[in-house]
């Protein structure tokens, strides 16, 4: 009797929990982002901004384990901005060699994967977009998939949070990136707008004041005392 031969791979043990978990936050926060009318409200972006967060630790805990620093013993401590070349980039180590300590000596692995932070401009649209791109990829995944695909959703969902976070930050009233928080001047053309840029546009085709220019009088003359 020939017994089937069986596959050397196995399921990790938390990833099917894990991934259920996943599939059960994303709707509940797609829906809310969804809901939300126009431009919406930084305090509205706020409470997504938390929901996504704990969308992506899921997504870590999913993805292959990353270290910011590759130092042996301070894996996910600091990063060091000014570290020295040929040194490593945990900021604990380095403080530690900059004192004299020969003993620290971060580790130089590899280069520090960070998670994905998506540029600029941070906006609704933006937002649903990459929504929508994080639930083709969690609609891919499986139990064998491997490592790159959860990676990859782990930073797609850290990307959305970051926009999320952008946009709970407080705006102006006027939304104006030149004057932040400037007031509206209800009866500028085209509608409420920013009181300082609408005054400066109607300044530009009015006839500009008189300048008053101070004359160089000079030093009073000498007198000679009696």
């Amino acid at each position: 009797m020939e017994f089937p031969q069986h596959s050397a791979y196995r399921v990790p043990t938390k990833r099917p929990f894990l991934l259920k978990e996943l599939r059960a936050r994303l709707p509940s926060v797609d829906d809310r982002i969804r809901a939300i009318p126009g431009y919406g409200d930084p305090t509205e972006y706020d409470a997504i901004a938390d929901s996504l967060y704990r969308v992506f630790t899921t997504a870590r805990n999913l993805a292959p384990s990353r270290h910011t620093t590759n130092c042996s013993i301070h894996p996910n401590g600091p990063v060091d901005p000014q570290s020295p070349p040929g040194w490593g980039q945990c900021l604990f180590c380095n403080s530690n060699r900059r004192i004299g300590d020969p003993r620290a000596r971060s580790a130089v692995l590899n280069t520090p994967r960070q998670y994905e932070i998506p540029p600029p401009p941070y906006s609704h649209e933006v937002l649903l977009e990459r929504m929508r791109h994080i639930n083709d990829v969690a609609f891919e995944l499986h139990y064998r998939s491997p490592d790159e695909d959860f990676a990859l959703a782990a930073d797609l969902v850290h990307g959305a949070f970051i926009i999320a976070r952008e946009l709970s930050r407080p705006r102006s009233s006027s939304r104006c990136p030149r004057h932040p928080g400037a007031p509206l001047d209800p009866a500028a053309p085209g509608g409420p707008r920013c009181l300082f840029c609408a005054t400066a546009e109607t300044r530009k085709g009015a006839v500009p004041p008189p300048q008053i220019r101070d004359r160089n009088r000079g030093l009073p003359p000498y007198r000679k005392k009696r």
